[in-house]
């Protein structure tokens, strides 16, 4: 009989990560795990795939590496050009040169400072014509080096551009949901020629409660188009695919509408990326019950749940997908998270303004429980206050590599770090090598065992609370940490 196959698919910003799970017996023996590997320009083969597309000089398009020797030649970088400004001067010293020139015996040294008022009057205006002049000047270079990012051949973060939104900064026919349908084509051509057209794939989206449907079906129709270039366009003709000049696959490229029927025909599951790191922390009993909180920090998005564990799942009251990442903290720090040196250039500043917006989304969240057990139960706030304390605090993610951004959040400051301990029951393929890369791989692997996105519901705080004597019931009971 033939092995289930399902694919676990961590569409990231900066790069894509792929965990295959496959079950013996179509689904009724014990399954084992694999990392898809990719082989990068020098023939290595790597846990990742850079987001990353390239136009080359023939017009033809790759995928997730740069190749200087292929890419199309681009326009020179513009250099700043010098801006002629009107000369300023001391008041002081000119007032006492036009007195000395031009007074007469009718002249009083009150006249010079008169002379001197009119000066300070004529600098200021000398001053703010050249602020202008500059101003205007920086404008121009700022567009001229606008145009000259948006002239590029490599694209970046199309994936957050499309789901999380803000400037995308391409001047081009191309848009960011197109690159991410020509991106994700790829990655199912690679999965293709390893494994067949039997397989499903399991996909994460940075959303939270409010976005997570709306979202949820842009990336079916993603997908859904990516499998349509795949399949119906090229016919799973690979070489045909990388040789179209990149105008023609435009052509070819078909915007889908979503529907139930598009979901199926592709068998795509769709997940928060919250809940994909819980899938692969509260399998097998790897965390304690009560509540708790984990924090995937990615390159586009901070993803945080908040959760309990029931029968081995995980059971979120609430989830948000905040649109900070390390790319928020590079930019805000003056530079470009592709280009390197994140932990040496990165300020200070900008960390706190990070930290302090998980913080803040957390102590709501202790607030409204707070409300909740007050208005809802006979349970003294306190004792939740109690209950609280020192809770567990997962964080996973590429971010999670830097101890300044894994700090404690309000109440939650048992800390603890994703590591290799979350597959030591796992059959993994190439389990000591994945290993040092846990923090990583971890996204891929939780969406690999997550079994359909219909079973990703939010629990009410009500259900939290519901074990609780309600509002005048005569009996008191602790909240123990064990109950909640």
């Amino acid at each position: 009989m033939n092995d289930e196959i399902k694919i676990g698919l961590d569409f990231g910003t900066h790069q894509t990560k792929i965990c295959v799970r496959r079950t013996p017996d179509e689904g009724r023996g014990e399954p084992n795990f694999e990392y898809f590997k990719f082989t990068d320009l020098l023939g290595s083969e790597q846990y990742f795939l850079p987001s990353v597309i390239q136009i080359n000089e023939d017009d033809t398009l790759s995928y997730g590496y740069v190749d200087s020797a292929r890419m199309k030649p681009e326009q020179d970088e513009p250099i700043k050009q010098s801006v002629l400004l009107e000369e300023e001067f001391d008041v002081a010293e000119k007032a006492r040169q036009l007195y000395d020139k031009y007074a007469t015996d009718k002249n009083s040294p009150e006249d010079l400072y008169i002379l001197s008022e009119m000066l300070k009057k004529r600098l200021q205006m000398v001053k703010e014509r050249n602020e202008r002049k500059k101003e205007e000047a920086e404008k121009e270079y700022d567009k001229l080096l606008y145009d000259y990012k948006s002239a590029k051949n490599v694209f970046r973060y199309f994936k957050q551009a499309t789901f999380i939104g803000g400037e995308w900064n391409r001047v081009t026919l191309i848009s960011n949901r197109t690159l991410c349908v020509w991106y994700l084509a790829y990655v199912i051509f690679l999965l293709e020629e390893r494994f067949g057209t039997d397989f499903s794939i399991n996909m994460g989206i940075p959303a939270d409660e409010e976005t997570f449907e709306v979202k949820k079906r842009l990336a079916v129709e993603i997908l859904a188009a990516a499998y349509h270039l795949v399949e119906k366009v090229y016919k799973n003709d690979f070489t045909r695919f990388l040789n179209e000049k990149y105008e023609t696959l435009l052509s070819k490229t078909e915007s889908l509408r979503y529907s139930d029927d598009l979901k199926e025909e592709y068998v795509i599951n769709i997940f928060p990326e919250a809940y994909a790191s819980l899938s692969a922390l509260t399998s097998r009993g790897k965390l304690p019950a009560g509540m708790s909180l984990t924090a995937d920090i990615g390159g586009g998005t901070t993803d945080i749940s908040f959760f309990t564990i029931e029968e081995g799942l995980p059971m979120i009251y609430k989830f948000w997908s905040i649109p900070r990442g390390l790319n928020y903290v590079a930019a805000r720090s003056g530079f470009d998270y592709a280009d390197g040196g994140f932990a040496s250039k990165v300020q200070e500043e900008v960390i706190d303004k990070f930290n302090r917006k998980k913080h803040e989304l957390v102590s709501n969240l202790v607030r409204d429980l707070a409300r909740k057990i007050q208005d809802e139960t006979s349970i003294p706030v306190q004792n939740l206050r109690d209950a609280l304390k020192d809770r567990i605090l997962v964080y996973s993610g590429g971010g999670s590599t830097f101890d300044f951004l894994t700090k404690p959040i309000d109440t939650f400051t048992d800390v603890r770090i994703i590591n290799a301990s979350i597959w030591n029951e796992e059959n993994i393929k190439d389990k000591a090598a994945v290993a040092q890369l846990s923090l990583l791989l971890t996204t891929a692997y939780g969406l690999s065992v997550s079994v359909s996105d219909e079973d990703v519901k939010l629990k009410s705080y009500k259900s939290l609370f519901e074990h609780l004597p309600k509002m005048h019931e005569n009996t008191i009971e602790e909240i123990s940490k064990d109950q909640c």
